[in-house]
């Protein structure tokens, strides 16, 4: 079962206004950069585990979804939402909150033609994928796209989901205070909803486009992570040689983007 944590209230910036609220939230720029990646309206955007709801009010205000889901396990997040929802957004049709697993998201009320975007953040890339895996093979016959900013192990996520009915729609590598932060945009791929996308690389892609010092500084701190690993690890053949795999894709893309 989920559990997320959230240890503060949404702040707000009562100097904008935008239709249907009273005031502009303030947020982070983590959350400011996976918005910037929601570039289309859908008729259901679900928001799972994004601090407090501020994400998905950030998308109401922006007028992308017909219907916002806040979804969360902790009753007492959820029952404090509602009552900042019911005040910032009184048009009640523009969102539900749901407290409950994301395993559970109720995906199958929503006709299988729709798109729907589901948003996964603040949890490790290993839980990342068992959610992915788990709403594909259970609304498999779904239009579903997923953005994802899992806080590690995103080279082991992105290969798993090369596995997967997925292809990538854009990503962008940001980083907020001392952090870095991958966020993935997929799209569901298959003969009932194809999908003109770029393949997914486990070390990633579009992300390195134009690389700047940005670029240049995580690639070198992710590689100098791996080499540690490497040097100190006590793992069996099998976990050796995939960390040596890692270290060596990371490697080629240096060499790469140096050349």
């Amino acid at each position: 079962m989920f559990l997320v944590q959230i240890i503060r209230m949404p702040n707000y910036n009562t100097s904008d206004s935008h239709p249907g609220t009273e005031t502009t939230l303030k947020i982070s720029k983590r959350l400011q950069a996976i918005d910037s990646l929601v570039t289309k309206s859908y008729q259901h955007i679900w928001d799972c585990c994004c601090d407090h709801g501020q994400l998905g009010m950030t998308l109401l205000q922006r007028g992308v979804a017909g219907q916002l889901h806040f979804v969360d396990i902790v009753p007492s997040i959820m029952m404090q939402l509602r009552r900042a929802l019911k005040q910032q957004f009184p048009v009640q049709q523009q969102w539900r909150v749901h407290t409950l697993d994301v395993l559970d998201l109720p995906l199958d009320e929503v006709a299988p033609e729709q798109p729907q975007l589901i948003i996964i953040a603040g949890v490790g890339g290993e839980q990342t994928l068992s959610m992915v895996e788990h709403l594909l093979a259970k609304f498999c016959g779904h239009n579903l796209e997923f953005l994802l900013c899992p806080l590690r192990h995103q080279y082991k996520l992105r290969a798993a989901l090369q596995k997967l009915p997925l292809a990538l729609h854009n990503e962008i590598l940001i980083k907020e205070n001392k952090w870095y932060y991958e966020i993935i945009h997929l799209r569901k791929s298959s003969n009932v909803y194809p999908v003109a996308s770029n393949p997914i690389h486990a070390r990633g892609s579009l992300m390195w486009d134009n690389a700047t010092e940005l670029q240049h500084d995580y690639l070198q701190q992710t590689i100098g992570h791996y080499q540690r690993m490497l040097k100190n690890s006590q793992a069996s053949i099998t976990e050796h040689s995939a960390i040596q795999q890692t270290l060596s894709a990371y490697l080629e893309l240096q060499q790469s983007l140096n050349s």
